[in-house]
């Protein structure tokens, strides 16, 4: 047992001493996942910039910027306003709002103002929302300054102050503003609402064990085809030794793969604790059983190195589509919910799912143990028989 363990050290060796192999199996899948969790997770908040030319001295129009600048995701910045149409004739700014100089006087008086939006072409997407953003903040000002003109005209002297009027109507608004009347609430809609870690994680990290694997029997079958399995067997290896040298080195590559790849993402995004991430390891360890086999299943009945490669590619390819790596293939009945039933990947993504979620345990992962199992087991004999040290031998 000595010998194939020494073959798995030296493979596992080369494989980390290979800087193309660790950049397609460590960094590659990272740099992926990374991309797909900043379009996808950290949140709905909008993010854009108010382009504004202030004119206005008054309090109004600095209550105004205050409240925008409450706005989370929205930041300000303030021009001229002939710097502002500069900004625009250069497309340097698609929207700009210019706060008018009697804006605060108007809205005191209780008498109508506007503010002057100036935008190049439709405004683009984030100019209008930024507009949206400013109409809706100024209006809520001259609302309020609506209410405060007329109770002030509606209450004679006598009964209030004006000074008393405003103190409670700021009270009221206060009030409102801690409980508002209205409360708006986010729900992001999706199957099962997954959250995008336990969405995309599972996925990318079984499809770059595959790829990895996929890679190691090309690996086969070039050591086979310049004579350096054969001359193993010149020493005191046998054709089983050297064979579960070789399955032992898959899996060993796989199983240190899935620890460097899951060990950074419970580190950094923390998506559950040591013994959730204790089960996924040995899950993966389980999933690179079954991929191991399979990968030596290829490496068995290509004869060239290319061939390997364009088995290896589509085998990867089919399984990460239809086994649900980054979309769930379903499960009502139809063509995509029965095509993921012939992928390792459905029932290896599956179950490191509900492990992540924390739902279940690996425990609970009775038929996708029980597929891989079957996957590993009948792969390796068929393997085993496939395998030969050199070409056209045994």
């Amino acid at each position: 047992m000595i010998r194939p363990l020494y073959i798995a050290f030296v493979e596992l060796n080369r494989y980390i001493r290979d800087r193309g192999a660790l950049a397609l199996g460590i960094a590659l899948p990272i740099v992926i996942f990374a991309v797909m969790y900043g379009a996808f997770g950290g949140g709905t908040a909008f993010n854009g910039t108010a382009h504004i030319a202030d004119l206005d001295p008054g309090p109004k129009s600095d209550e105004l910027i205050d409240r925008l600048s409450q706005v989370q995701g929205l930041d300000i910045e303030f021009y001229t306003e002939s710097e502002m149409d500069d900004a625009l004739s250069r497309s340097a700014v698609t929207l700009g709002a210019i706060i008018p100089a009697d804006f605060s006087k108007s809205l005191d008086a209780g008498e109508p103002t506007s503010i002057t939006f100036r935008q190049r072409g439709s405004g683009g997407g984030e100019g209008q929302i930024v507009a949206s953003i400013i109409r809706g903040a100024a209006q809520e000002i001259a609302d309020e300054a609506l209410v405060r003109s007329v109770v002030n005209r509606s209450i004679p002297d006598a009964a209030a102050t004006p000074d008393a009027v405003d103190d409670t109507i700021d009270a009221i608004l206060a009030q409102a503003a801690d409980s508002p009347p209205v409360a708006v609430r986010t729900q992001i809609i999706g199957e099962d609402e997954q959250d995008v870690i336990l969405l995309f994680l599972p996925g990318t990290l079984v499809m770059f064990l595959m790829f990895t694997i996929m890679l190691g029997s090309t690996s086969i079958v070039e050591d086979r085809r310049i004579g350096i399995l054969e001359r193993l067997l010149t020493t005191r290896l046998s054709v089983n030794q050297l064979f579960i040298g070789k399955f032992i080195s898959f899996v060993v590559i796989a199983a240190f793969q899935a620890f460097i790849l899951l060990g950074l993402a419970f580190v950094v995004l923390r998506p559950a604790g040591p013994t959730v991430f204790a089960q996924m390891i040995a899950f993966s360890i389980l999933v690179s059983l079954a991929l191991s086999a399979l990968g030596l299943v290829i490496a068995g009945v290509s004869k060239t190195q290319d061939q390997a490669s364009w088995y290896g590619v589509s085998f990867t390819l089919y399984m990460s589509v239809f086994g649900g790596a980054f979309f769930d293939a379903g499960t009502a009945a139809g063509p995509l919910e029965f095509l993921s039933r012939f992928t390792v990947s459905r029932y290896a993504i599956d179950a490191l799912r509900s492990i992540a979620s924390g739902a279940e345990t690996i425990f609970d992962q009775s038929l996708e143990i029980a597929v891989l199992g079957a996957v590993a087991a009948l792969g390796l004999t068929a393997a085993r028989l496939l395998f030969r040290a050199a070409e056209g031998g045994r």
